[in-house]
């Protein structure tokens, strides 16, 4: 129940507390990050805060939610669309990594979501697994037709590169974003050349053989 003082001036708004609460993990990290913390930068009361979530964890989760729908859904609705999987496959890999350059939170969502498994990791799980499956059914499709070489298995090479992306987070400094492009580029050809390159050793090595 909110507070009759409170009661006087407008709620906050849901996605201001998200917000302050994101800039509050970031710089903090999930576990360190209190509900005292977060109702004290966004300047309400616990009440407040449960009005509109159940616990910091339901807050993590809506603001991981958030994020899926207007970033991620969209990014993967678009790649969806694209009927050449080779095509398919480098739009992935640039705008993926785009993402990523562009959303420091991603770092803290992504890393604690799967470190917590619980109802809400099973939701956010379901979401990021239609990427995953995404990428992983292109690079299928092109390894059928030959375009890639067809002794990688599948599977780890989409999660090698979800890997290699996401772990941009990490090392990449955000008042940079004149650099996004080129590290874009950068992790397309890396990892085209590598899937590329492998076939045509392959196939040289097939028409030796004959």
């Amino acid at each position: 129940m909110v507070s009759k003082e409170e009661d006087k001036q407008p709620l906050p708004k849901k996605e201001e507390i998200l917000r302050v609460a994101m800039e509050l993990f970031l710089d903090q990290g999930y576990s360190a990050t209190s509900t005292n913390a977060i109702c004290a930068a966004a300047g309400i009361n616990k009440p407040t805060l449960y009005y509109y979530f159940k616990s910091k964890r339901h807050l993590f989760f809506e603001s991981h939610i958030k994020h899926i729908q207007e970033v991620l859904k969209p990014y993967t609705a678009r790649a969806a669309t694209i009927e050449d999987p080779w095509e398919r496959l480098t739009f992935i890999i640039r705008e993926f990594t785009k993402i990523i350059c562009q959303h420091p939170e991603l770092r803290v969502l992504t890393h604690e979501s799967l470190s917590i498994k619980d109802q809400y990791f099973e939701e956010i799980r379901k979401e990021w697994k239609k990427h995953y499956l995404l990428l992983l059914n292109t690079i299928s499709e092109l390894q059928s037709s030959g375009t890639i070489a067809a002794d990688f298995k599948p599977s780890w090479v989409a999660l090698l590169l979800l890997g290699m992306i996401t772990w941009i987070t990490y090392w990449f400094d955000y008042n940079r974003k004149d650099q996004i492009d080129d590290i874009a580029e950068t992790a397309l050809k890396v990892t085209l050349f590598g899937l590329v390159e492998r076939e045509n050793a392959l196939s040289a090595k097939r028409k030796e053989a004959v």
